[in-house]
């Protein structure tokens, strides 16, 4: 499955987009405008798949995903000395980007987010400080996609630019993502999805379904994901000797995402030391970092995380918005199974979450049939549920968590992004890093209203 749209003539994308000949001005420009928007959108509905990810998902749920993005994904061939560009709007939304990966280890290669994409002469870019959201203004951009690899110095990088290249790599993946639409636009913030259009090296550009067909388009349901495998993940899983509730403790221990092999060994073999690299996990965004920790039912039924949420922007409701550099762009919560399935079960993010005056939240974790009847958004509580499956690996006491931060201000000090060594978590994020206590239904219920 490609797109809700792949396999549609080109009037019938037009139709599908809300693009109507009543809706144009019959004149000869009109025409070759509506030729070329209609062409467009044409490549769009066969260029990406999806969306792809979703945590509701039973079918399409892997790589983590986030309840509160939606994910694109192209996977392609660029035929020798070419280079895609993307015509496309900025989105009504919190955040939009584009990033290629490594179709080895499907660690990210390079991104192009809304702050650095420069707007199409005429338009503005509403992600930028200052800038409006909303009005009548132009949205327009255009990006480019190379098949090089990044610069060494950030100062040689071109405008508008995503290098994919990969040594010895042909096969390019790119995911192109939204985050949190504003109310009553549409998963891609009422903007469709970025229009490729192929620039040939002999100087031919190609348009329409034609990109597709030369770029080898891949026809796929999901982007292609390594999972750890089950013996491998077993292995680390049940070692003999190993305490109640491993690879969690009793008290919830958070750690930076580094990259997969090193927290991989820290969690399940102890191997926490050295400076490892942030290289990213599969399909991560470039622009997010994280602290995960494992939870055990074997310590209780409830768990009780208690942290200070992050200043984000408060987009969803259209509000007028004029500072998107708030102390994080975006924040979330979210209960996974394990490396073995790659599954998330819920997220939390911030515009979801209820806090007090000083921006403090309370989040009580547990199965649905276990959750407090005292934990309820009218009593300052916010639920997430546990895991059902647990790791997904036949271990029904597990859960995983991971928080995400995204594009924290120069002035925010607490973000991930500003750990550095294995350990430093607590020190470098202090009240933004939650603590967590086990409890159990009846204990939490006896507090009634003081929960805080």
């Amino acid at each position: 499955m490609r797109s809700p749209l792949t396999g549609l003539g080109v009037s019938a994308v037009a139709l599908a987009l809300g693009i109507t000949a009543a809706s144009l001005p019959q004149t000869a420009d009109a025409a070759k405008l509506h030729r070329a928007e209609s062409a467009g959108h044409a490549a769009a509905a066969c260029f990406w798949f999806g969306p792809t990810g979703r945590v509701d998902d039973s079918d399409d749920n892997y790589a983590f995903p986030d309840s509160g993005a939606r994910y694109w994904g192209a996977v392609l061939t660029l035929p020798k000395g070419a280079r895609l560009t993307f015509e496309h709007e900025f989105a009504h939304a919190r955040y939009q980007s584009l990033n290629s990966y490594n179709n080895t280890t499907h660690a990210p290669t390079d991104a192009l987010n809304d702050i650095s994409t420069a707007p199409d002469e005429g338009s503005r870019n509403p992600y930028l400080p200052g800038a409006k959201r909303h009005g009548n203004h132009k949205r327009a951009y255009t990006a480019t996609l190379l098949g090089e690899q990044p610069p060494a110095d950030p100062d040689d990088r071109a405008p508008n630019t995503l290098y994919a290249g990969v040594p010895g790599q042909q096969e390019l993946t790119l995911l192109y993502r939204v985050y949190l639409p504003d109310r009553d636009r549409d998963a891609t913030g009422g903007v469709g999805l970025p229009r490729p259009r192929l620039h040939l090296a002999d100087g031919t550009t190609l348009t329409g379904t034609d990109v597709c067909a030369a770029v080898q388009a891949e026809e796929r349901d999901k982007i292609p994901v390594t999972n750890l495998p089950l013996k491998s993940y077993r292995a680390l899983r049940e070692q003999p000797g190993k305490p109640v509730g491993f690879p969690a403790e009793p008290k919830p221990v958070w750690r930076t995402f580094f990259n997969p092999a090193f927290n991989l060994a820290c969690v399940y073999q102890g191997k926490c030391t050295g400076s490892p690299v942030k290289t990213g996990g599969q399909y991560s965004n470039k622009d997010n970092e994280y602290v995960s920790t494992y939870v055990s039912r074997a310590f209780g039924d409830v768990l009780v995380l208690r942290g200070k949420l992050p200043v984000t922007p408060a987009t969803a409701l259209r509000s007028p918005v004029k500072r998107l550099d708030a102390e994080l762009r975006y924040w979330s919560l979210c209960s996974n199974e394990s490396y073995a399935t790659t599954r998330a079960v819920a997220c939390l993010y911030d515009d979801e979450l209820v806090t007090d005056a000083d921006g403090n939240y309370t989040i009580v974790l547990s199965l649905p049939e276990d959750r407090p009847a005292n934990a309820t958004v009218k009593n300052g509580v916010n639920w997430l549920s546990l895991s059902p499956k647990g790791d997904g690996a036949g271990h029904l006491d597990d859960t995983m968590l991971n928080i995400r931060n995204m594009l924290p201000s120069s002035g925010f000090a607490h973000a991930v992004q500003n750990t550095r060594t294995p350990g430093d978590e607590r020190g470098v994020m202090g009240p933004y890093l939650p603590t967590g206590t086990y409890t159990t239904t009846e204990s939490f219920e006896a507090l009634g209203t003081a929960v805080r």
